[in-house]
């Protein structure tokens, strides 16, 4: 289904080009490098992922394709690795392949938090509640020792007496 990219004031943005560009996002994720490969300008096309639906579902579908081989990218250079050469005295005399560890590490935090992250920290209570209740616990026991906390300070550092 063609696009419509025309807009009154504007230059339109020809349909081989808006394609080019659908094909470009599927194959790179990267919104910048497809317009550039498109040869459109990325305002251009922002303009008509607002003005068009049809336009924005592509555009999004193309995206998430590209994510999928990004992804799969950092999979295979996560655990098979890239293949690096082997230099000795100043020749080159074979490849190696390196896993990239880290990069595994990351891939199984992101896809097994409940396994591979750690556990958040716990929040503290909104609007002071932690505070207040450490304070009515310090003063419990206090009590308890029959004595009273100091008064708090007043704004400004000093303390009321």
């Amino acid at each position: 289904m063609p696009i419509p990219v025309r807009r009154r004031g504007r230059p339109s943005a020809p349909q081989d080009r808006v394609e080019a560009f659908l094909v470009e996002l599927a194959e790179s994720g990267a919104v910048a490098l497809a317009a550039e490969r498109a040869g459109l300008h990325r305002s251009t096309l922002y303009a008509l992922r607002r003005r068009n639906r049809a336009f924005a579902a592509r555009w999004d579908a193309a995206l998430q394709l590209g994510l999928d081989r990004l992804q799969d990218h950092a999979v295979v250079r996560a655990t098979v690795g890239e293949e690096t050469p082997v230099w000795q005295g100043g020749r080159q005399v074979g490849t190696v392949r390196r896993p990239d560890s880290r990069l595994l590490q990351f891939l199984l935090k992101a896809h097994r938090p409940e396994v591979y992250a750690r556990p958040a920290a716990p929040a503290a209570a909104p609007g002071g509640a932690d505070f207040a209740r450490r304070l009515r616990e310090a003063e419990a026991r206090m009590a308890a020792l029959g004595k009273a906390l100091p008064p708090l300070p007043k704004k400004g550092g000093r303390r009321e007496d």
